[in-house]
C-alpha cells in the first residue's frame, strides 16, 4: 500500500489513520461543525458503530486517512468498509465518511490532497457525501459521477390528513384528509398487485440472504444485502435511526423490502424518505406491490410527503412512469475512484441506495 511511507513534499505529512487516532478526529469534528459541538455523542456513536464495530473494516489499512503539522493531526477523511456486489464478485469499497481540514488550516488545499491520498486506501473508493464545494476536487482526483446531477430522486405526496389537521385541527383534519386522500388511492391504483402483504421486520434471518442470493446476479453493482449486513446496519450498530418492512406473497415467501425513515417538517407534516428497496429487478410485480403497501402504510401513519431516494436506471424509469415529481440537486452527490477502471455496465446501471456508504448520518 503506498501509506507505508509518509508524503514529505512539504511540512505536511499524509498517514493513514490508526485506530489511536480516532480521538483526535472526534475532536477536529466536534471543534469544526455546529451539529458535533452541540452533540458530541453523534460523532463519538459513528465512530464507535460504523468502524469500531465493523466486521469488514480489517480489510483497509486503517479508519482513514489524516494529515499532520509535525505531531499535531490537522486533518482527517474518515473511511469504512462496506461489502459490495460488482458484476458477479464480492469486493470491499471504501466510502469516505467526511473530509475534515480544522479551521486554522483551511485554504491550502489540504482537502483535496486528502481526498488524492485516499485512493490509495483500496482499489474502489466511494462518496456520497459530495456537496457542491467539493465537487472539483472529486473530478482533479480522479472520482466519476454516478448518475445525473439531480441523482435521480423523487417525491410524491402522500397524505392530507397533516395538513388538515394544521389548518382546521385534529378532529376535522381526520375528516377532511381522509375524503382528499381517496385522490391518492385513486392515483396509486396502478401500483395494486393482489396476494401480497407487508409487515415491520426488527430482524433479518434466512429469508433474506435466499433474496440476496436470488436477485444479486441480476444487479451489476449494488451493496451487499445479506442478513449479516442488515442486521449490523439498521440493527445491531445503527448511526441513526431506520425501519425496515418487508413484503411477502401468498406462500409467505419474501419478496421485497423497504428501509425508510420519518422526519418531521413541520408540526403535522411529516416526511417519509425511502432509502432503500431490494427486489429481484425483473420481478415488476414485487416491487409495484412494495410501493403500493408502503405508500399505504405511510398514509396510515398520517404521513404527508414521500422522498423516495433510491435509484438505478430501472426504478429511475418508473417513477418518471408514474408520474412523480423529479427532485433538482445541486450537484452529484455520488462519486466513484477505481483503479482499474470499472467496466462500463458496471457504472451506468449502479444501484444507489441510502445505505451505501453514507454521511455522518445521526438521529434525524
Amino acid at each position: 500500500m503506498p501509506h507505508s511511507v509518509p508524503d514529505t513534499a512539504d511540512q505536511f505529512q499524509f498517514r493513514t489513520l490508526q485506530p489511536e487516532d480516532i480521538g483526535a478526529c472526534i475532536r477536529i469534528a466536534i471543534a469544526n461543525f455546529d451539529e458535533f459541538r452541540d452533540h458530541p455523542e453523534y460523532i463519538h456513536r459513528w465512530f464507535e458503530q460504523r468502524i469500531t464495530h465493523n466486521p469488514w473494516q480489517n480489510a483497509l489499512p486503517g479508519p482513514g486517512v489524516g494529515v499532520w503539522l509535525d505531531s499535531r493531526l490537522v486533518g482527517f477523511r474518515a473511511m469504512f468498509a462496506q461489502p459490495w456486489w460488482l458484476n458477479g464478485q464480492s469486493r470491499i469499497i471504501a466510502f469516505g465518511a467526511n473530509t475534515c481540514i480544522d479551521s486554522e488550516f483551511r485554504g491550502q488545499g489540504l482537502a483535496t490532497r486528502l481526498i488524492r491520498f485516499s485512493c490509495g486506501l483500496s482499489d474502489i473508493n466511494g462518496s456520497v457525501t459530495a456537496g457542491v464545494i467539493t465537487q472539483k476536487s472529486f473530478g482533479a482526483c480522479g472520482f466519476l459521477k454516478i448518475g445525473g446531477e439531480s441523482n435521480d430522486f423523487f417525491r410524491l405526496r402522500i397524505g392530507y390528513r397533516g395538513s388538515w389537521e394544521k389548518r382546521v385541527g385534529n378532529r376535522l383534519g381526520q375528516i377532511l384528509g381522509s375524503f382528499c386522500d381517496l385522490s391518492l388511492r385513486w392515483r396509486d391504483r396502478k401500483l395494486s398487485q393482489p396476494d401480497f402483504t407487508m409487515a415491520e421486520i426488527s430482524h433479518c434471518g434466512s429469508e433474506f440472504d435466499s433474496l440476496w442470493e436470488r436477485a444479486k446476479t441480476a444487479y451489476p453493482s449494488c451493496a451487499e444485502r445479506s442478513s449479516r449486513y442488515l442486521n449490523w446496519r439498521l440493527f445491531e450498530f445503527p448511526t441513526c435511526p431506520l425501519q425496515m418492512l418487508a413484503l411477502r406473497d401468498r406462500s409467505g415467501t419474501l419478496r421485497a423490502y423497504a428501509i425508510w425513515h420519518r422526519q418531521q417538517l413541520a408540526e403535522s407534516i411529516d416526511m417519509a424518505v425511502l432509502r432503500d428497496v431490494f427486489y429481484p429487478p425483473q420481478d415488476e410485480p414485487a416491487i409495484r406491490g412494495l410501493l403500493y403497501h408502503l405508500f399505504a402504510y405511510w398514509r396510515k401513519l398520517g404521513i404527508s410527503w414521500g422522498n423516495l431516494e433510491v435509484a438505478s436506471p430501472r426504478l429511475t424509469a418508473l417513477f418518471r412512469e408514474l408520474g412523480y415529481e423529479a427532485l433538482s440537486s445541486h450537484g452529484n452527490r455520488y462519486q466513484i475512484y477505481s483503479n482499474p477502471a470499472l467496466a462500463e455496465n458496471v457504472l451506468t446501471d449502479w444501484y444507489r441506495s441510502g445505505i451505501d456508504g453514507d454521511y455522518f448520518d445521526h438521529p434525524l
